[in-house]
């Protein structure tokens, strides 16, 4: 069977590079498609990647599987401000390890902390 997992993540900016099935859980490993991204401070167009790390995150099931997904959280460094930048996604919030679409269809909302909704 056939499945394009870009179509079924429905993430912006982001294809999957690869796969990977391990019992009941399915792995997706993420690349992102924007190239540059704007320094939150001085608003320069940054390029320059400095460090990018893979984080494992929680999304919504697929197909009754499990789903993490591999993202690669890119920091670049601006040479204006002298400042390093972790790059924001949409789906997710910094130093978390699920979606945002997990979180609220598990109850929450986008702006609880996750702490407050496992708590209740």
């Amino acid at each position: 069977m056939w499945i394009n997992f870009d179509q079924l993540l429905d993430l912006p900016n982001v294809t999957v590079v690869n796969y990977q099935k391990i019992a009941q859980t399915i792995f997706l490993k993420l690349a992102l498609l924007n190239e540059t991204i704007e320094c939150p401070n001085c608003h320069q167009t940054l390029d320059r990647i400095n460090h990018t790390e893979y984080n494992l995150v929680r999304d919504l099931s697929i197909l009754g599987n499990r789903v993490y997904l591999e993202v690669p959280r890119r920091q670049f460094h601006c040479q204006k401000c002298q400042k390093y930048i972790s790059e924001r996604l949409s789906f997710m919030r910094l130093r978390q390890h699920h979606t945002i679409r997990l979180y609220i269809e598990r109850g929450g909302r986008p702006s609880q902390p996750w702490s407050e909704k496992t708590a209740s």
